[in-house]
Order: C-alpha cells, then sequence, then structure tokens
C-alpha cells in the first residue's frame, strides 16, 4: 500500500494511526506532520524507518511492533518527549 502524497499536507494532525496497512515503507515527508503526538504504524511490513522521524519534537507515543524493523535510526534520541515506544 502506498499512502497519499496530499496526507502529509495535514500539519494539524495529532495523532496517526497507520496499523494493519501492508506498509514497506514510511517516507521522510511524515516529518511534515510536526504537531504529532502520538504515530501507530504497528503491525506493517516496515524494514526501517525515516531519520526525519527524529524532528517531530512533539511525538510522545511511537508504536512500532510487529514490523521487520532491524535498526532504528539515532534520530529518534531527539525525541525528548517520547513517553512509549511500543
Amino acid at each position: 500500500m502506498n499512502l497519499s502524497p496530499s496526507l502529509w499536507h495535514f500539519g494539524h494532525l495529532t495523532k496517526l494511526y497507520l496499523r494493519n496497512n501492508q506498509l514497506v515503507s514510511l517516507p521522510a515527508d511524515v516529518a511534515h506532520l510536526s504537531n504529532l503526538v502520538l504515530l501507530d504504524v504497528s503491525s506493517n511490513k516496515l524494514h526501517a524507518l525515516p531519520p526525519e522521524l527524529g524532528d517531530i519534537a512533539s511525538l510522545k507515543e511511537l508504536l512500532l511492533s510487529n514490523n521487520h524493523l532491524g535498526l532504528l535510526p539515532c534520530e529518534l534520541g531527539k525525541l525528548f518527549q517520547l513517553q512509549k515506544l511500543g
């Protein structure tokens, strides 16, 4: 499944649920959603995450379970508000 590029124009979003969508990648444009507090991409087919996720300073919950992730980008260390990484 591919995400519509228009999704990245909704910068006011605070929660985005993309679980169970057969996603194989998450574009770097996800960083345009600068007000996200929760991002759920669990139960997909992700092998990697874009380092730009580390630019979403408001992110408090990042749900990643049931993917094919080997490593997380070190840029996630910039997420000082992050309370839940699952």
